[in-house]
């Protein structure tokens, strides 16, 4: 389970090392990827203040949808992890007047807890998100898919000739700078 009670945590602290599974990590319903294993290892202590600290490693497999080719692969995740939480009375209230504030490097990696009760499987889901590449490609060298026909690249050839691009008028002042400067 990665609901922990605050109460139930000792001076020493608790090891964790618990199998990820979709529901305990809040992606029911998840369009962006599919969870196909994992693992999270680390420890868990209380510090000053109510204060959480969590160091461990976040290894999982993600089944993606390759942005190019539209095949299924999966993304292998291995993170260091090393986050604090803080009860939510102590979060900043959003109200008060906006400053210039500098951030430290821990307050990066600060989350919040409510009623006592820490979610991993919610942290765990956040450091998931952050892992996804933007561009989510099978592979560097990925062809893709054959604008015309539609046929994938990577693993068939088709006898499509590249269309003519049709150049667009409005753009016709902004070529000119460019002729110039080419000359």
């Amino acid at each position: 389970m990665l609901v922990l009670s605050i109460r139930d945590l000792s001076a020493e602290g608790k090891p964790i090392d618990v199998p990820l599974d979709p529901g305990a990590v809040h992606l029911e319903g998840e369009e962006e990827f599919t969870l196909e294993g994992g693992r999270l290892v680390g420890r868990i202590e209380k510090g000053e203040d109510k204060a959480i600290h969590f160091r461990g490693r976040l290894q999982a497999r993600l089944g993606l949808l390759c942005g190019r080719g539209l095949e299924p692969f999966v993304k292998e995740l291995d993170e260091d992890l090393d986050l604090f939480f803080m009860p939510r009375g102590a979060q900043p209230d959003p109200d008060e007047e906006e400053q210039e504030v500098e951030l430290s490097d821990r307050d990066m990696v600060v989350a919040y807890y409510d009623h006592d009760r820490i979610d991993l499987g919610e942290m765990v889901r956040e450091q998931m998100h952050l892992a996804l590449p933007l561009r989510r490609l099978c592979g560097e060298d990925c062809r893709g898919l054959c604008p015309s026909c539609g046929v994938n690249r990577n693993t068939g050839s088709c006898d499509c000739q590249p269309t003519e691009t049709v150049e667009d008028e409005r753009l016709a002042p902004l070529r000119k700078i460019f002729d110039k400067g080419s000359s």
